[in-house]
């Protein structure tokens, strides 16, 4: 059995590849970017595979003395290399590990599955990726329970206890940011490579607030440009504070008031605005970088895969 194992976090967009040491978790080198799912044709993704990681495994790129892969994310997707299992909530570290699959054409590879919950009313909700990010912030943190948001294009809150993912439910601010300023007519007026400004993103909180729910108040970004109260630089900060206050606000009944601070895990650009925004709701956070919370989380499921 190889001393070393290779993690992937493979997204729709993105690559990010570590080399690690299989029983302390220790990083050995990292590939920081590569081919999402978008760019790859679900044939494509074994050689993508075996050529991205081939000068981190032992011998030949395939066969019983290669470095083994274990994969997280949408890789596991039905538009990723194969559609992995997604078991429902409650699930923790030994059920993960129970559901991983072999990847299809690649020898010592794996994919991690994903999870599913069901709410009170009947809909159904999914995860890949961010089950894992859980249970490597509750090991990265010390705790066996937590509320945790994981914001990004689709943002996730989770709820864990005694070490698993109980229960969790998806918001689309990212995406639908993004379907703003590319493709409505608040784009247009907007500056959408300028920086992100605090005081625009703190009006934009304090509007998700007010009455006259969240469609007018995205009307209000149109109508504070052509009042002088707002500039195009100041237009993408004030609409990432409107979405984040709206699902911030959407999440405030079930969470209440919380004894411990939430669990805030995701990449460095969001954790400013989700940090003013927490604050502004009333709770206390800490912060957890995405990378770390997934490499502890799949390190720990390749000691239990064995």
């Amino acid at each position: 059995m190889s001393a070393r194992a290779i993690v992937v976090d493979w997204g729709t967009s993105s690559f990010r590849a570590w080399l690690i040491e299989r029983d302390g978790g220790a990083v050995l080198d990292e590939i920081p970017k590569g081919k999402g799912l978008l760019d790859l044709t679900r044939e494509g993704f074994p050689d993508y595979c075996r050529e991205r990681l081939a000068g981190w495994r032992d011998g030949a790129a395939d066969g019983a003395t290669a470095v083994p892969i274990y994969m997280a994310g949408m890789v596991g997707s039905a538009q990723g290399w194969m559609t992995a299992p997604q078991p429902p909530v409650p699930i923790d570290l030994a059920a993960v590990a129970a559901a991983t699959v072999p990847a299809e054409g690649l020898e010592a590879a794996w994919i991690l599955p994903g999870c599913r919950r069901v709410d009170p009313e009947g809909v159904p909700d999914v995860m890949r990726g961010e089950e894992i990010q859980v249970m490597g912030a509750l090991l990265a943190s010390g705790r066996d329970a937590a509320v945790l948001c994981l914001p990004g294009t689709h943002s996730k809150w989770a709820w864990a206890r005694e070490g698993a993912l109980v229960d969790f439910t998806t918001s689309m601010t990212g995406e639908v940011y993004g379907l703003l300023l590319e493709h409505s007519l608040l784009g247009r007026t907007a500056r959408r490579d300028a920086p992100w400004q605090e005081d625009a993103f703190r009006l934009g909180l304090e509007q998700s607030r007010r009455g006259g729910g969240l469609l007018h108040h995205l009307f209000t970004a149109r109508s504070r440009n052509l009042a002088g109260e707002l500039s195009p630089e100041q237009t993408p900060s004030y609409l990432s504070g409107l979405l984040i206050g709206h699902e911030l606000a959407a999440m405030a009944p079930r969470i209440g008031t919380p004894e411990e601070p939430l669990l805030l895990i995701g990449a460095g650009e969001l954790r400013r605005p989700y940090e003013v925004a927490v604050a502004l709701q009333g709770w206390r956070a800490d912060w957890l970088d995405a990378a770390t919370a997934t490499l502890r989380g799949i390190a720990a499921v390749i000691r239990r895969h064995g």
